[in-house]
């Protein structure tokens, strides 16, 4: 009887135990398909539309074409956003006080074209009438497009927000003149010493 009853426990354990190790090992598989999957270029570039106006050099601009080789500080900016308007205030009244030139390298790119449209950008960020005008150029994607893998030259699978690691607003991103990321900053509100490490990065 107690042999029978060991038996019993053992294809008992067995049976609880096999499963477990196949589920785990799928699992793993998976795991790693998936990071395979997300895998983000490390160089990306994005060619969108712009706001139109003289100071956006264009109806579209090749954020890297543009950059001719610099680096590019990008301020992720949604229309709604009051830390958006904050540093772009903050920014816009540094040039204007000439503490910023006017020459320096800074690119808002809109964040969310799903739910604000590109008359919303333009009126929040593009028009003389606004406190939250910005002096720099403004770029406006459709929903969905893709960035630029710069190691293949093709489009990526992820749409441009993706590809650049899905920032939140506000946030910086500064890339250098190849499309690499590096440096990230996602501080919500406006502040000079924050600012100021910015525009150093940007201009070492």
């Amino acid at each position: 009887m107690a042999a029978n009853l060991q038996v019993i426990s053992f294809v008992i354990i067995l049976l609880l135990i096999v499963p477990g190790c196949i589920n785990s090992q799928e699992m793993s598989a998976t795991g790693e398909e998936m990071e395979q999957e997300t895998e983000l270029p490390e160089k990306l570039n994005l060619i969108a539309d712009t706001a139109g106006r003289d100071i956006d050099r264009g109806q579209q601009m090749d954020l890297l074409a543009d950059a001719d080789g610099e680096k590019t500080l990008i301020l992720w900016v949604a229309t709604g956003c009051s830390g958006c308007h904050d540093w772009t205030g903050m920014i816009a009244d540094s040039m204007r006080e000439g503490n910023i030139s006017n020459d320096t390298r800074i690119i808002s790119i809109h964040r969310y074209p799903s739910f604000e449209s590109r008359e919303q950008v333009i009126d929040v960020y593009a028009s003389e009438n606004s406190s939250t005008q910005s002096l720099w150029p403004v770029l406006i994607p459709d929903e969905g497009q893709s960035a630029i893998d710069m190691d293949t030259g093709q489009n990526t699978d992820y749409s441009y927000s993706t590809a650049f690691d899905s920032p939140v607003t506000p946030s910086f991103t500064l890339i250098d003149g190849d499309g690499k990321t590096l440096w990230r900053s996602k501080v919500y509100w406006a502040n000079q010493t924050l600012l100021t490490e910015a525009i150093d990065l940007l201009d070492s």
